[in-house]
């Protein structure tokens, strides 16, 4: 709330958080049972952000701004990590309409989550026509791209934990996604850790050689 303030004192302009993600948060974490708020924050949501996280970490030319992202993303990796260790021992002991409760879950999520990168605010803010940006946007080569990487975190974990019936799948294939589904998650948790640890190896040589 208070970042959302000073972009408004500073620039006049503070998006609201979007009705997809709203709606994923408020169905999450109102929901009594504890693995309900795992699954919503520790796989779905920190799994969008640790893509999102990287692809500003991997492409970013500016060093500080990749060696944040690799910092933020080890201590993000830690709570997917996390989440992923007590899902993955407790939904095999749900009985199937548990783990289908759980899987339709995942799937209007992760619908919830693709719409969003919609900018539907950004062209109502333009005052351009919504209907047709949209359509322009969600066709564009670059945008399926961006959202197909955007669940390359996701995907993995959501097949470790045990949600994979075809509901799930059929969903991931609808967005383009279902190729991650061979990645190791639990590799690429390692690998963020390793590449933190590997930017504060270099900050400590350049602080080495300068002093």
């Amino acid at each position: 709330m208070a970042s959302r303030a000073r972009l408004h004192d500073k620039f006049e302009l503070a998006y609201p958080i979007t009705h997809g993600l709203r709606a994923l948060l408020e169905t999450g974490l109102s929901d009594s049972r504890w693995d309900m708020t795992y699954l919503t924050m520790q796989i779905l949501i920190e799994g969008l952000a640790l893509a999102a996280f990287q692809r500003i970490r991997d492409q970013s030319k500016n060093p500080l701004a990749a060696a944040v992202n690799a910092y933020v993303m080890q201590d993000e990796a830690r709570h997917v990590a996390f989440g992923r260790l007590a899902l993955r021992d407790y939904y095999p002991q749900l009985s199937d309409a548990e783990r289908n409760e759980r899987e339709e879950f995942v799937v209007q999520a992760c619908w919830h989550m693709r719409d969003r990168f919609n900018q539907l605010e950004v062209w109502q803010r333009l005052g351009l026509p919504i209907e047709q940006c949209i359509e322009i946007t969600d066709n564009s080569e670059s945008m399926k791209m961006f959202r197909s990487r955007l669940f390359s975190r996701i995907v993995p974990t959501v097949k470790d934990i045990g949600l994979w019936g075809p509901k799930v799948q059929e969903a991931f294939a609808a967005m383009g996604a279902i190729e991650f589904a061979k990645t190791d998650a639990a590799a690429l948790l390692d690998n963020d850790a390793r590449v933190a640890e590997e930017f504060d190896a270099k900050m400590r040589l350049q602080d080495a050689g300068a002093a």
